[in-house]
């Protein structure tokens, strides 16, 4: 009798193994293992490899599941002013493990005063960067952190569509509100006005009209009228949502998580981003290294150039041209004590030397001047570029005069119509021919003077666009009006700009006869990302401050870094020398010849071989 349930356990024991057994095979087979495990162990015997087990896992990593985003972690950090910024960290899932994949501090957002406003406008700008820091690690780690997770992060683009969108509707949605509010309080407030008497006006009275008052203030001397005001205003700045500074944050974190998936180096992943495929050729940027900074921050009169700096000549290596740079700076710091003393040894937030100037070209003279006692040649071994910054300057007082317009003060007390500030440019930079780059001449508003600057300039220099271009994630979808041109466009990977918006604009700019130049934010953290970003985009200037202070110094080290890795393996391309797209005027239509033209069309020029 026990024999009989012996057997029938038996039996039901082999079916169990037996089923156990189909099901393993059913699982191996629809996975493709033995198939896979037979071909790299055939393959492997006559590679014969020195790490039979790293060879194995080189293998089977490439038919692993893509990694997936499970965390995107958030909290206060500083940036190289000490002021408050955002560290974001990106766990993803590998291998099925959850690992920290990037991790990187993001400044905040740009200043929006001078550091010479007023106390209470920099104690109020200081609130407002704490609030938007504060607010955007709130999103982050909610709503940005949930929407993300099961994501891949190789999916750049995608990526970055989404953080813009979230951003986007809670925009939308605080606007609403606002309009709800303010739609409320102003039904309370009539109705509050038509219950106090005498609230309207009396038989016969009519209200007065803005117009009216504007026509009043226009009257001269006597009551007379006069011709008015022509100051076209700044753009309002636009309007953005609390927080909104996470978007540039996570885009870079998830741009250095992809290249990790991938095992590439960082400027070779996003060369991927930009042009579909990794490139066999990669050009070094060439770094705009400020030497002074100058203009009305600084102290002296001199208030139209806010930065000097030296950009290397295309035609040497950039191992033989930085060191140039940081010895020509080096040199000029110790004049400065030799003659002034320590005390006047003022460095700037990005390291720059901060020097009492009365005449722009004293800047100019000084670098001259070192240049020549380290035995280099203006133009040739180094070359100068100029930010002037216009927006800065100018004046929008409306004078006691009528007939006058705002104007820029291009030293303090002597102020220039735009008209006059392009024969004074014009000028000045005829007298410097080993300047070979301008940032924001004018402003936007005077598009006829800058076109006319360009006229007279561009043939010898680049003018490039900074204040004057939209950020990247507007620029993108803009059309570009042929009465604006311009020969380079500065971006910046900072606030709302991500990584995707920046590579949009620049490949529509570059088809526009545009250089692209990435810079450095004020405050900046010590990572070297905007170098990658500059050598995969094959930008061809990179803004990256004074040679001086770790956050500046270690974006130099990453150039000379990966301009050695090129060349081992023979994948650098020699730099192009400059070439400077002509923007000219065209001639006025036959029936307008005696006509003046108000807004003039360009027609830009093949570039120079």
């Amino acid at each position: 009798m026990s024999s009989v349930p012996k057997s029938m356990s038996s039996v039901r024991e082999a079916r169990e193994l037996y089923d156990l057994k189909e099901k393993a095979a059913k699982f191996y087979a629809e996975n493709g293992v033995p198939k896979k495990m037979e071909e790299i162990l055939n393959s492997m015997f006559y590679d014969n490899p020195p790490d039979v087990y790293g060879h194995l896992v080189n293998f089977f990593q490439g038919f692993a599941k893509p990694p997936t985003i499970t965390k995107l972690k958030a909290c206060k950090a500083f940036d190289s002013k000490g002021q408050t910024a955002i560290q974001t960290d990106l766990h993803c899932i590998v291998n099925n493990k959850e690992k920290l994949l990037s991790s990187t501090v993001s400044s905040s957002v740009s200043p929006t005063v001078l550091e010479i406003a007023k106390p209470e406008e920099l104690e109020e700008e200081c609130k407002e960067r704490e609030q938007n820091v504060n607010e955007a690690i709130q999103i982050l780690n909610t709503k940005i952190c949930t929407e993300l997770q099961g994501f891949d992060p190789l999916n750049q683009n995608e990526a970055d569509a989404l953080v813009t969108g979230i951003i986007k509707d809670l925009k939308a949605a605080e606007d609403e509100k606002l309009a709800q509010e303010a739609e409320n309080k102003e039904s309370t407030d009539d109705a509050a006005d038509d219950k106090k008497p005498g609230s309207g006006l009396s038989k016969g009275d009519k209200p007065k009209s803005a117009n009216s008052k504007n026509k009043d203030k226009g009257k001269g001397k006597g009551g007379k009228g006069g011709a008015p005001v022509v100051v076209v205003p700044d753009e309002p700045k636009e309007k953005m949502l609390c927080g909104s500074n996470c978007i540039s944050a996570v885009s870079k974190t998830i741009c250095m998580a992809g290249a990790e998936i991938q095992g590439v180096p960082l400027y070779e992943y996003i060369s991927t981003l930009k042009y579909g495929q990794t490139q066999k050729q990669y050009r070094m940027p060439l770094p705009m290294v400020t030497i002074f900074l100058s203009g009305r921050t600084a102290p002296g009169k001199s208030s139209c150039i806010k930065e000097y700096m030296l950009v290397p000549s295309p035609d040497k290596p950039l191992n033989e041209t930085i060191p140039m740079i940081v010895a020509v700076y080096n040199d000029l710091t110790k004049s400065i004590l030799n003659k002034s003393g320590v005390q006047a040894k003022n460095i700037t937030d990005i390291g720059a030397l901060m020097v009492s100037f009365d005449r722009p070209e004293q800047g100019l003279d000084l670098i001259q001047e070192s240049m020549t006692r380290l035995e280099l040649k203006p133009g040739e071994d180094l070359c100068i570029a100029l930010n002037l910054a216009g927006h800065e300057i100018f004046d929008y007082s409306v004078p006691p005069n009528v007939d006058e317009k705002g104007k820029y003060e291009v030293i303090t007390g002597q102020q220039k119509v735009a008209d006059d500030m392009v024969d004074f440019w014009a000028e000045l930079l005829g007298r410097y021919p080993a300047v070979m780059a301008i940032i924001d001449p004018l402003r936007k508003q005077e598009d006829r003077q800058w076109m006319m600057l360009c006229e007279r300039l561009s043939e010898k220099l680049y003018i490039i666009g900074d204040n004057v271009w939209h950020r990247p994630g507007l620029l993108k979808d803009e059309e570009l009006q042929e009465s604006f041109k311009s020969s380079g466009v500065v971006f910046k990977l900072e606030s709302m700009n991500t990584v995707s918006d920046i590579i949009t604009c620049a490949k529509k700019m570059e088809d526009n006869s545009n250089e692209t130049v990435l810079s450095c934010g004020i405050g900046d953290s010590p990572d070297s990302v905007l170098v990658d970003l500059a050598v995969g985009m094959k930008a061809r200037f990179i803004k990256i401050g004074a040679p001086c202070r770790g956050e500046r110094v270690c974006k130099l080290n990453r150039l000379l870094a990966i301009e050695t890795s090129l060349k081992d393996c023979d994948k650098l391309s020699p730099l192009e020398g400059f070439q400077f797209p002509t923007i000219t005027l065209p001639p006025p239509p036959p029936e307008e010849e005696s006509a003046e033209v108000d807004q003039p069309e360009v027609k830009e020029s093949p570039k120079k071989k």
